[in-house]
């Protein structure tokens, strides 16, 4: 059979540069979704929430910064009254300390006990600030939260002199042993008044006037202990 001619052209196979692209932006649409994923979530869950009065009060009351405000909002906090608290937090869902209330992980909920006693005022003020830490604390990147955690493990070997929150961290050791720095996390925030500097520095993103919690909590600490 005789070669063809040298001049002879071929066709050259179709490149489909248009699946390509449309691939990439695939791709780079995926991989959006997946580093905004929580922005997105938290869109989804406020786009329609309209916040009731008595809980942008304790948000309002507490101080909290836009970011925190935004972290309670999401879980759409309910005061709920006694006779159905339990449904919502059974145990009070598992706090040891001197809150009423529970969080739900994954941003599924904060529940909050409703109190009428005036002389337990303030107990929903540090359980919605409590438990907003809590959600706060599931939002932390594996790398901000070994640092968090670091410095919550140092103040509590090195410098934490008060004996009832000493207590209530070792019934936590007992009860939730995996979710110990995390009740740290919360119990430091809002019932302890003098931090180190790192962590002082730490929860300014979340209250603008810390102090106002932790008086909160001082102001009812005997009476809610004497009626545990």
């Amino acid at each position: 059979m005789p070669s063809p001619p040298n001049n002879q052209i071929y066709p050259k196979p179709r490149r489909h540069f248009g699946g390509m692209i449309m691939l990439l932006v695939w791709f780079a649409a995926l991989g959006f979704v997946a580093i905004q994923r929580q922005d997105i979530v938290d869109w989804w869950k406020l786009h329609s929430y309209d916040a009731p009065v008595a809980v942008t009060a304790l948000a309002t009351q507490n101080t909290m910064t836009d970011y925190a405000t935004k972290v309670f909002y999401v879980n759409q906090p309910a005061i709920t009254p006694k006779s159905n608290f339990g449904e919502f937090c059974p145990n009070n869902g598992g706090e040891q300390t001197i809150v009423l209330g529970c969080y739900h992980a994954k941003q599924n909920g904060i529940y909050i006990l409703q109190v009428s006693d005036s002389r337990l005022n303030g107990v929903e003020q540090v359980t919605a600030a409590h438990e907003m830490l809590h959600a706060a604390y599931d939002r932390l990147s594996s790398s901000e939260r070994q640092r968090v955690d670091g410095m919550l493990e140092d103040y509590y070997r090195n410098g934490l002199t008060d004996q009832r929150i000493k207590t209530t961290i070792d019934s936590y050791k007992q009860s939730e042993p995996n979710d110990v720095v995390n009740e740290m996390h919360s119990i430091f925030g809002t019932e302890v008044a003098s931090l180190p500097t790192q962590l002082q520095e730490y929860y300014k993103q979340y209250f603008n006037n810390r102090a106002a919690v932790v008086g909160y909590a001082a102001s009812y600490q005997g009476e809610f202990t004497s009626r545990q």
